[in-house]
């Protein structure tokens, strides 16, 4: 396990170094995980402060580290993809603690993905603000695995599953 998170902590280091570009984001994550505990399925909800970091227009690493129940901490390091035309994205990856490889589906907000409407657009001018002024960011949902029913079932704190829905908001 020690291996595997070195090998891509390093992989997006020095991935970082030849980025694109790099997105900066806050996201709140509400989840649903699949436990062989007495409480068989059990919520969960962090708050996560991450990072996209490019290496071409459609390829990025994913980091994101932060407060969670009931792990306490958790962090995320993923390999995707986003496609230009749409802005939806693809993400697959580890969670480090409670450990589960995940799959996750990104859906960008509509009003950043696109370009504003005429009225939107005049509304903005009334303010005295401009598209890039909007506060834009995706919807994310994720199905992952956990190590229950293994011999390492305690780093994944005895979870099958995890089912999670979340938003994120970009920073500039």
């Amino acid at each position: 396990m020690r291996i595997l998170i070195g090998i891509l902590s390093g992989l997006l280091f020095f991935s970082s170094l030849y980025a694109q570009d790099k997105l900066t984001y806050l996201e709140t994550n509400f989840g649903l995980s699949y436990t062989d505990s007495e409480l068989e399925i059990s919520p969960g909800f962090s708050v996560l402060y991450g990072h996209q970091i490019f290496v071409s227009e459609t390829s990025f690493w994913d980091f994101q580290y932060g407060l969670a129940v009931p792990s306490l901490v958790t962090m995320k390091i993923g390999r995707g993809f986003k496609d230009v035309r749409t802005g939806r994205s693809v993400t697959g990856g580890i969670r480090v603690f409670p450990t589960h490889l995940y799959l996750q589906v990104g859906i960008p907000n509509i009003r950043c993905s696109q370009e504003v409407s005429k009225r939107m657009k005049k509304r903005l001018e009334r303010r005295g603000s401009e598209r890039t002024h909007l506060l834009c960011g995706e919807w994310n949902f994720s199905v992952e695995a956990g190590l229950a029913g293994t011999d390492l079932w305690q780093l994944s704190l005895d979870s099958f599953a995890i089912m999670t829905f979340s938003h994120r908001w970009y920073f500039e």
